[in-house]
């Protein structure tokens, strides 16, 4: 278990940062604004165009995930982490368009996830990507207590973690080895000729809808609001605050991928039960002068009355980003060990 959740871990401190560029320049058509004034708008709209330009910058981002521990209806295992993260990555900018464009592409059609065109940017974003990110994780399950840190470093497709990490992973020492890693350069390939991966991915090309559709559900389900004028580090920052109604939300998507009614009622009517007690608020920093975003925060908390479901969790993440588009310079350790996917592959085997 302990495992599973370090790698889940490892995976939030380098997608999130990169993940919320990607979000900030999608289309600006896509900013939802509420009932925000035209100005406020604007400002929104400026962020996207100004996020489109960002090919790299620092970040650090804390999160938190607490699961109480269940009842006699439920048996859940209570779970506490807490990760804390820091680093600096890079990527083309041109990449991040491509990817922007093929979720736009996706979302109508999700068959184009094992497309050449989608498997061949993806495994250009993991070659293009540099990075040097840190992370300190402190997890408690099931009664026992685990704490890593963890140094990861990325640059040409090749990926590796310092080997205090790598002891605390395996339970033993590394010894003769300081750094051990992978050339992840054409993985994407690879993954998508798995035949598990093609029969899973082909279960979801039925479930493609009109980008526009999902554009006007998420629009009925969010709120959007101005607070105070903040400040980040000295940057004056406009803020805004993005409240979701799950269970709004929940109700739109099933009519949306399910008009004729063919899921499963019961779990219909519990993930609606579940998602109407869950709370989703996204904090936005945006500068006022030059339009980045500085922080991005968001609050869940999910719960459910109903003794059938069991979802009971809440997290808070905040990512601040800056430096951005100032040069990020990582070298690989000559003496590091990296594997070739073709000894992952047998590895695997």
């Amino acid at each position: 278990m302990f495992t599973r959740w370090i790698y889940i871990a490892l995976v939030i401190a380098v997608i999130v940062p990169l993940a919320a560029v990607v979000a900030n320049a999608d289309n600006a058509d896509d900013v939802i604004c509420g009932d925000l004034a035209e100005s406020d708008c604007q400002i929104l709209k400026d962020n996207l165009t100004a996020m489109e330009s960002v090919g790299a910058m620092s970040f650090s981002v804390s999160m938190s995930i607490d699961v109480p521990e269940g009842d006699a209806v439920n048996d859940r295992t209570a779970m506490n982490m807490s990760l804390a993260a820091q680093g600096s990555l890079s990527v083309d900018p041109a990449i991040l368009a491509e990817i922007v464009d093929l979720e736009d592409q996706i979302e109508e059609s999700p068959s184009l996830l094992l497309s050449q065109d989608t498997i061949t940017v993806l495994d250009s974003f993991i070659a293009e990507l540099t990075g040097d990110v840190r992370l300190d994780l402190h997890m408690v399950a099931e009664g026992e207590t685990l704490d890593v840190e963890m140094h990861l470093l990325m640059r040409d497709g090749i990926f590796v973690l310092d080997a205090g990490a790598l002891e605390d992973l395996m339970g033993q020492p590394m010894q003769g080895v300081d750094w051990l890693g992978l050339d992840a350069n054409g993985i994407m390939t690879l993954v998508a000729s798995d035949p598990s991966v093609t029969e899973a991915l082909g279960l979801m090309e039925d479930m493609g809808t009109d980008a526009s559709d999902i554009q006007a559900v998420e629009e009925a389900a969010t709120s959007v609001t101005r607070l105070a004028d903040s400040e980040i580090n000295g940057v004056a920052v406009a803020v805004f605050e993005s409240s979701v109604d799950m269970g709004l939300l929940t109700d739109l998507v099933v009519g949306l991928y399910d008009p004729q009614g063919l899921m499963n009622p019961a779990e219909v009517a519990m993930t609606r039960e579940a998602l109407a007690e869950t709370e989703l608020i996204m904090w936005q920093y945006i500068g006022i002068d030059d339009h980045y975003t500085y922080r991005t925060a968001v609050s869940m908390e999910m719960g459910s009355r109903d003794v059938e479901v069991d979802m009971a969790m809440s997290l808070s993440m905040t990512l601040d980003q800056g430096n951005f588009n100032e040069p990020v310079v990582v070298e690989i350790p000559e003496d590091a060990f990296v594997m070739p996917l073709a000894m992952l592959m047998q590895m695997g085997n």
